[in-house]
């Protein structure tokens, strides 16, 4: 396999450009945090006054996610994504020579290497494998001791995964881990910034080429949620050059009726934590879950609540 060594880019101006445009798109730190779903952690205890016992003092106060909290929400997401691709393609679990697999918690519902209709889509689900695969041993190494380990994680958490539904869960996956990082970024700078916003371009490039491939293949559509975009082939120069419409588009872009103030016509959705995690967990409108679906015993780290 082709070497694993990731090229540290040197941020700059470009990161410097990136945060200022993050930063404006964002309401500021606090209220970025409301909208990920997190809650405040009440650290204090009740004071009593001399014998009256109904005068009672609680001291509060927030605790947010700090930088390497996101990044490790990030890993997690890598981890899920990786380990699917590593089984489909190579049919064994992640090299236990590239270091990420140590402390994992335990893997269920894998399949065993999965044959594809044609050799292009096994050549392309081969090269997101190892995209997938440096995602995780890059943010590892961002992370240092501070990363966590590999969650408990079910493979089949929608069904015996397949060659006719892997390309459907593919497509959800990357999908999702693109709009994730796009919500991610206002909370990032420097190095982690830089990670991340390279992270969000190769996710960008995977959904693409999924979606196409699954328009190609009349891949079967299960909407993630709301904001997913079916992939849809309209027909026509005209119906196509009109955007994405409530039949669906080759990219997951606001059309005409689902723009907004926060995401114009022809931008890429973003969702929050809480967002990816009713996804993935498997529990769509539930606010305060902490695990399910995927991740059975839930995420490694703070952020992991819908």
């Amino acid at each position: 396999m082709a070497s694993k060594e990731i090229e540290v880019l040197d941020p700059a101006a470009t990161v410097e450009k990136l945060s200022s445009i993050a930063t404006a798109r964002a309401l500021n730190r606090r209220n970025f945090m409301a909208a990920l779903g997190m809650t405040g952690a009440a650290a204090g205890a009740a004071l009593l006054s001399g014998c009256n016992a109904s005068t009672v003092t609680v001291s509060t106060t927030t605790v947010a996610p700090g930088e390497s909290d996101v990044l490790n929400f990030a890993l997690n997401l890598e981890y899920l994504e990786a380990t699917f691709y590593s089984f489909i393609t190579q049919g064994v679990d992640l090299p236990a020579s590239s270091g990420v697999t140590a402390g994992s918690g335990a893997i269920t519902g894998a399949p065993a290497k999965l044959t594809f209709a044609t050799q292009q889509i096994a050549d392309q689900l081969n090269e997101i494998y190892f995209d997938e695969l440096n995602h995780v041993i890059a943010l590892r190494t961002l992370l240092a001791s501070a990363a966590v380990p590999r969650p408990a994680i079910n493979l089949a958490a929608a069904g015996a995964i397949t060659a006719a539904n892997a390309l459907s869960i593919a497509r959800e996956f990357e999908d999702v881990g693109a709009t994730a990082y796009a919500g991610a970024l206002a909370l990032l700078t420097s190095s982690s910034l830089s990670y991340a916003t390279q992270i969000l371009a190769v996710e960008g490039f995977h959904a693409g080429a999924l979606r196409l491939v699954s328009i190609q293949n009349n891949v079967t559509y299960s909407q993630a949620d709301s904001l997913d975009v079916k992939p849809f082939d309209p027909g026509s120069a005209a119906a196509a050059d009109a955007g994405p419409t409530s039949s669906g588009a080759f990219f997951a872009t606001a059309g005409a009726a689902s723009a907004s103030s926060s995401t114009p016509a022809g931008f890429a959705f973003t969702r929050t934590t809480s967002q990816v995690l009713q996804i993935l967990y498997g529990t769509a409108g539930v606010i305060g879950t902490t695990k399910g679906g995927f991740f059975p015993n839930g995420l490694n780290g703070l952020i992991a609540s819908t």
